[in-house]
């Protein structure tokens, strides 16, 4: 995924969350409204429907994302590892030397 998919997928998810986050003070608010108990039931049946549509797409968004980052991870050639040189190799092949054994 490009860097600027990424962000584009992490701006949704942002905007949906958002969204989630208006719809849940929605639900709140409805319980102290002053409709009638009919109204209020549809009402909150409505925005619960909404919250779980928005929650299934926050959702698709991060398997999509966390998919094509496990993609990236996979079509990435492993870094190579650099053999120990100077003061780090003499450093390997000494330590054993330096150490002190107690019996």
């Amino acid at each position: 995924m490009p860097a600027s998919s990424a962000r584009d997928t992490a701006s949704q998810i942002a905007q949906l969350q958002k969204q989630l986050k208006s719809l849940t003070q929605k639900l709140k608010s409805l319980a102290t409204s002053d409709e009638d108990a009919k109204t209020k039931k549809m009402q909150q049946e409505l925005l619960q429907a909404q919250m779980m549509a928005v929650q299934a797409q926050i959702g698709a968004l991060q398997r999509a994302q966390q998919q094509a980052q496990e993609q990236k991870m996979r079509s990435e050639p492993p870094a190579p590892v650099e053999p120990a040189t100077g003061e780090r190799a003499r450093a390997a092949t000494t330590l054993g030397s330096q150490v002190d054994t107690f019996a």
